[in-house]
């Protein structure tokens, strides 16, 4: 950590050690998942888990090979693509306020640029077969009551892609 850092930095928050990165994840990943659907920044980020948004930086670097925010947006679109796969009939206005997005057209360009494919042409491809009568709004607002559900293990696919395309 540079020394000019240092000066503005708590001393809670000077410290990053390799060890502490588990616990730090960890933390992080509640907050994110408290917080999915809200504005974050990276200094709320590195708030969250009292280190500097460049110690957060260089976690993000070492762990996922990206900057945070574009893991969250990438998260974020992850995210959004499982809950459209959950075929529950959302407006997608309601998904992508769901999963943070604040711009239909930031989520429309972004999840194209992840995923090859519009939010729309995911959904209207999505192999419908019929099971018989759905309950949409009963499974609309289980998925609402139980989103950090949701949250939490999209999160968890999310990260063990990082780890799969990582060699050991």
């Amino acid at each position: 950590m540079l020394y000019a850092e240092t000066l503005n930095t708590p001393a809670s928050q000077t410290e990053l050690r390799e060890e502490n990165a588990p616990r730090l994840m960890e933390i992080l990943d509640r907050y994110i998942v408290a917080n999915i659907g809200e504005d974050m920044t990276l200094e709320n980020m590195s708030d969250a888990v009292k280190i500097s948004k460049f110690a957060l930086t260089r976690l993000f670097h070492k762990h996922y090979k990206q900057a945070p925010m574009r893991w969250l947006w990438s998260f974020r679109a992850h995210l959004a693509k499982d809950v459209i796969e959950m075929d529950l009939g959302l407006p997608l206005m309601d998904v992508l306020t769901l999963c943070g997005f604040n711009s239909p057209q930031h989520f429309s360009r972004f999840f194209r640029k992840t995923f090859q494919q519009t939010p729309s042409a995911l959904l209207k491809n999505l192999n419908r077969e019929p099971n018989g009568p759905r309950d949409v709004q009963r499974l609309q607002q289980e998925l609402y009551e139980a989103f950090d559900r949701v949250v939490i293990a999209s999160l968890e696919r999310y990260k063990a892609s990082f780890k799969a395309a990582t060699p050991v």
